[in-house]
């Protein structure tokens, strides 16, 4: 069985492929996203659930069209750090967090954010993980100001992430 994790990896890496080789979109999800996006499909038609074909497509798309967008909003917060020094690949996984923030209601924010800390820990550099955390909690806080964030049910958080030890780019 696919994980999310697993699909945010997989689209990770085809956001990354995407943005470096300047190919089509749809070229790129053909070559790297087709077959887990058939296997999930298949998976969901099995066990009649649903979600985690829209979490891969929407991951993926939203990611690659508005990576300019998002580039703005990390750079309001990555003080004192131009765009182009911040590692391609923690721009990426911030791009997917802030679309799951924004588009996933099910999803808790604290899901979402421990899930890009571990890939920026499998995927990046040993401190990446610190510095986007840093730029997702404040983010987060500014979505849930301007009413950007609504959440339903158990993905309902009234409070930020925690600041505790190790988070010093907060």
């Amino acid at each position: 069985m696919v994980t999310r994790r697993q699909i945010r990896a997989k689209v990770m890496q085809a956001v990354y492929a995407c943005i470096t080789s300047e190919q089509h979109p749809e070229t790129v999800f053909d070559l790297l996203l087709k077959e887990i996006n058939e296997e999930v499909e298949s998976l969901e038609k099995k066990k009649k659930l649903s979600g985690d074909t829209k979490l891969l497509n929407a991951l993926y798309y939203d990611s690659i069209e508005n990576a300019d967008r998002y580039d703005g909003l990390i750079q309001q917060k990555a003080e004192n750090w131009e765009l182009d020094r911040i590692a391609r690949i923690d721009r990426i996984l911030m791009y997917m967090a802030i679309c799951e923030m924004l588009n996933f209601e099910e999803i808790p924010v604290k899901v979402t954010i421990n899930e890009y800390l571990e890939l920026a820990k499998t995927y990046s550099t040993p401190k990446s993980s610190k510095f986007i955390n840093g730029i997702l909690d404040s983010l987060y806080n500014d979505f849930l100001k301007t009413g950007k964030i609504i959440k339903k049910g158990r993905g309902l958080i009234d409070h930020s992430v925690s600041k505790g030890p190790g988070n010093e780019f907060l």
